[in-house]
């Protein structure tokens, strides 16, 4: 079994460059080329010894095998590091699974691809002085066991007799007597570079000599290229230290200078492998980059039971509007806004990464469920501050957050990495599916996987749906001073089979990509305005309109013929434009509002938020009711101070001839604090829930 697994290793050890292969056998300590998982790929000699004398009895597959737990532990930690590009070492006895000391000091470095796309980081396994007596004995043990004089680990012998002739690169050996100023004369002969000695001889005093170094020298007579290729080779000279011998009584090589001609420019590389990770607008990581992340950290959960991980997938809602309004450059200039945001709210610990035209991933380390949907629900905060101001208009931005929350309990390995990312876009679509602006939790199992759930993943086209599966609610507004009725707001819905699970926002922010929503409004406005024909009672009717209807000379032209056969019927009419459609066209609300405010029709500034850019157009508006975010409330019902900031709001409105009406009142305390603030009217489910509308007004 011995003689086929050394086979096994010399096939595997095929697979590797001659320069890995002849690197790992020069090393006088024992050393492997190590996978993810711990597995030997190659080891050397040297190691192969030091499993002989203590007694291992057959020749491991893996350091988790070979190594007590404790000791596996340890090495794992530093693996992971060292895969993720951060040379890392153990220091102090790492043991076997009997007990026996292994080594004393255990160094990660040389992260590699091998043939066949293998990864693997160079281990040496380094043992202290006082053992040194007993690995040179067996490595200079001769047929009869005697120890020959000859086979002693004279480093420069050993490296010239048995590595030299088929090392495939040039090597330079210092006795450490040398100054900074020979090494360089004596390297920039042996390259031949063009370099300015005093440079290099400044290089190598900063390099030192205790850890493995490298210095690129330019190669000489070198073209520049203009044909996009990776530009002017370059001269790798490699500083490797030589560990001292105490058995040797003679003078040897305390560095090795290993040089390696026409390479790629290092600069240039980093730059390709940046470009390659990396999103070019934001600067974030890119979907790969993030994929690679999300591995590393299911890696260290493996090791680290102390936390949980939250993955987060972003998509913002109405960002074509931003692009179709403003232009490129604006839609540029709210993703950089958006990402900024992003790094913002998750901080040092959060990882950010830009997946899509308009979609975002993030991951953070978190204890519960809770703190996931706490962060979750601040990135959507974060998302309501941001304001780009273009010219006359102000964009706003806001999305759909998904969340997959893996309990620390829950094992997965780094390959469901892409699965637990689909579980985040699973329920960020859940949110999207109901209007957006929305956090969805998933909640891993260790048998989740993406997709396959049966879910709905399109919208159907807005266009595609008939009459009768279109149907208006009522909600009502009421008073503040009489407790009594005095509106409804028209509510549009969806019903029949293709409606399910499908909100009505969902729907009409589809109408609205489509280009389909000024046809729903006009739908929706023939359908109130025959209602208030069929009804003598004065309660006021409102409806909201978008942008695009607002601006769509056939929906003025229905209303004007509407309304001009009828001109009674404008008193009863109010309608509602939302805030962030006002500042991203101004100039278009302003207009349409002049347009129905000659017919006698009411007009309103709905989801408010008190933005200075609104006050101060509506100085030179007839805008008779502002709407308030429901969030304004909130904020006062959470944080009693703020009450005499939004005062001075309801009192900055009332001096301009508005009234204002709270929204989404859910509870007695909320309408309770209506009564303070002085606010005119209000609807909420306190007041009343949103009921089908039978066309009548009582």
């Amino acid at each position: 079994m011995r003689d086929r697994r050394e086979d096994l290793a010399r096939a595997q050890s095929n697979t590797l460059s001659a320069f890995h292969a002849s690197l790992l056998d020069a090393l006088p300590f024992a050393a492997a080329y190590v996978a993810r998982d711990g597995s030997l790929l190659v080891r050397n000699k040297q190691f192969a010894a030091t499993c002989d004398r203590l007694a291992v009895q057959s020749a491991p597959e893996g350091l988790q095998s070979l190594l007590s737990a404790e000791s596996w532990k340890r090495c794992e930690l530093i693996l992971s590091a060292a895969f993720s590009g951060l040379p890392a070492e153990v220091s102090g006895e790492v043991r076997l699974g009997s007990g026996a000391i292994f080594c004393h000091h255990l160094t990660c470095t040389s992260h590699v691809f091998l043939k066949h796309d293998i990864e693997a980081v160079l281990v040496q396994f380094e043992a202290e002085p006082a053992d040194w007596d007993q690995l040179t004995c067996e490595a200079g043990k001769v047929e009869d066991g005697s120890v020959s004089e000859e086979s002693l680990p004279d480093t420069a012998r050993q490296l010239n007799s048995r590595f030299l002739d088929c090392f495939p690169d040039e090597l330079l050996f210092f006795d450490g007597s040398e100054s900074a100023v020979a090494m360089a004369h004596t390297l920039l002969q042996a390259t031949g570079a063009s370099y300015d000695p005093g440079l290099l001889a400044e290089t190598l005093e900063c390099a030192g000599g205790k850890l493995t170094q490298s210095v690129y020298l330019p190669e000489s007579d070198q073209p520049d290229t203009d044909d996009g290729s990776s530009g002017p080779k370059m001269c790798e000279v490699r500083l490797v230290p030589i560990p001292a011998d105490p058995r040797a009584n003679k003078e040897q090589p305390t560095l090795m200078a290993v040089i390696r001609h026409n390479v790629d420019n290092p600069g240039e590389i980093a730059e390709n492998k940046r470009l390659a990770y990396q999103d070019p607008l934001t600067g974030l990581e890119n979907r790969r980059a993030f994929t690679r992340s999300l591995r590393r950290e299911l890696d260290r959960m493996c090791c680290d039971r102390e936390t949980g991980l939250a993955v987060y997938y972003i998509d913002l809602d109405e960002f074509k509007k931003v692009n179709d309004l403003g232009g490129h450059d604006a839609g540029d200039d709210m993703l950089l806004h958006v990402a900024n945001s992003l790094k913002l709210t998750l901080g040092e610990f959060g990882t950010v990464a830009r997946i899509g035209g308009d979609e975002f991933a993030a991951m953070l380390p978190v204890t519960s469920e809770e703190t996931a949907l706490e962060f979750a629900e601040r990135i959507l905060e974060g998302f309501s501050r941001i304001r780009l101001e273009l010219k006359d208009r102000v964009f706003t931005i806001s999305g759909s957050v998904g969340v997959a929350f893996l309990d620390r309990s829950i094992e997965l390995k780094d390959e469901d990495a892409t699965a637990l990312l689909g579980l985040a876009d699973s329920a960020c679509l859940r949110g999207k599916r109901i209007g957006g602006k929305s956090v969805q939790v998933h909640q891993v199992t260790s048998g989740d996987c993406p997709s396959g759930n049966g879910e709905q993943t399109n919208v159907p086209a807005p266009e595609s749906f008939c009459g009768n599966e279109l149907v208006l609610y009522s909600m009502p507004i009421v008073s503040m001073a009489t407790s009594q009725v005095c509106g409804m707001e028209v509510l549009l819905r969806l019903q029949g089979d293709r409606a399910k699970g499908l909100s009505s926002r969902a729907w009409i922010s589809a109408a609205e990509r489509s280009g389909f929503i000024a046809q729903v409004d006009a739908w929706t406005l023939n359908r109130v305005l025959d209602a208030a024909e069929r009804t003598a009672t004065r309660t006021l009717l409102t409806m909201n309109v978008s942008a695009e209807s607002a601006r769509d000379p056939n929906f003025r032209d229905a209303l004007h013929h509407r309304l001009s056969v009828n001109p009674l019927l404008a008193s009863r009419l109010c309608l509602e434009i939302a805030e962030r459609d006002f500042l991203r066209e101004p100039a278009t609300v302003e207009s349409f509002f002049r347009f129905v405010s000659e017919f006698g029709c009411q007009t309103a500034i709905d989801d408010f938020a008190g933005h200075w850019p609104v006050l101060s157009r509506l100085t030179g508006m007839r805008v008779e009711w502002l709407k308030l975010e429901a969030g304004l409330t909130r904020q006062v019902m959470r944080d009693p101070s703020k009450a005499t900031i939004l005062n001075g709001l309801i009192g900055a409105a009332r001096d301009l001839g508005m009234k204002v009406i709270a929204k989404h009142i859910e509870t007695p305390a909320e309408a309770a604090l209506l009564t303070t603030l002085d606010i005119e009217a209000a609807q909420g489910f306190h007041f009343g829930r949103p009921a089908p509308w039978t066309e009548t007004v009582a």
